[in-house]
């Protein structure tokens, strides 16, 4: 099964660890004006920023992300334009002042396909325009969550998430038991493949750029053991 058709319904509660408050109030000084939010999942980052007053889109290649997203955004009385498409395809129909691309999603792209992937990034901001993102580290897809198994236990849910390195990848299949009645459960799965993408890497495909790169967690200096690497690149 296509990946988040399942996830979608579990997402936000599945990532109620990220600090999307610190994320957003780290970066925000620089995302002025009009704003791109790439793989934006059930919208939590797309919504947050158009609540404090930019006109906001959200893309996704995921409906059903999308349509969590669409009853987000309308309890919170906010208008924002939702797009489902292959971000590694970006068009766009007019330029923008900024792009995020929060939680991973750089990691769905493959290594041949970065440098392509952030010259349509480069074509559709203005200049001075910022690209705000970040990636699950070399580190910890190689170190933490290849070959491994993880699994939780909720009332309604229980999942467990196995991983496999690849040459360059991390694949994840995810099991999904879901509670349908009494002792009874449905089981759903879903596969997903993370491409592993070096501090190196990104910077050599955005060397036409301005780059500052901290660590996603604590928002300060990079470590060697930094599992997620946040990115604040400006458009030269």
């Amino acid at each position: 099964m296509s990946a988040y058709s399942i996830l979608a319904k579990y997402y936000d509660r599945l990532m109620g660890d990220f600090d999307y408050t610190g994320y957003l109030k780290f970066v925000e000084d620089g995302l002025k004006g009009e704003g791109v939010d790439l793989a934006c999942g059930s919208g939590e980052m797309t919504i947050a920023l158009a609540k404090s007053g930019r006109k906001m889109t959200g893309i996704d290649i995921s409906g059903e992300m999308l349509n969590l997203a669409t009853v987000k955004a309308k309890k919170e009385g906010v208008d924002v334009k939702w797009i489902k498409q292959d971000i590694a395809d970006l068009e766009l129909s007019h330029k923008v002042d900024f792009v995020t691309c929060v939680c991973d999603g750089v990691n769905y792209i493959e290594k041949t396909r970065l440098k392509d992937f952030f010259d349509r990034v480069n074509t559709y901001l203005k200049e001075g325009g910022k690209f705000v993102f970040d990636i699950s580290s070399s580190y910890k897809l190689s170190k933490i969550l290849a070959d491994n198994l993880f699994c939780e236990d909720y009332d309604d849910l229980t999942y467990i998430w196995s991983n496999t390195l690849g040459e360059g990848f991390v694949d994840m299949d995810l099991d999904f038991f879901e509670k349908i009645q009494g002792d009874t459960y449905k089981r759903v799965g879903e596969s997903h493949r993370q491409y592993i993408h070096t501090q190196n890497d990104i910077e050599e495909v955005l060397r036409d750029w301005d780059v500052k790169v901290y660590d996603g967690e604590t928002f300060s200096n990079v470590k060697s053991k930094s599992k997620r690497l946040l990115f604040v690149a400006t458009k030269k």
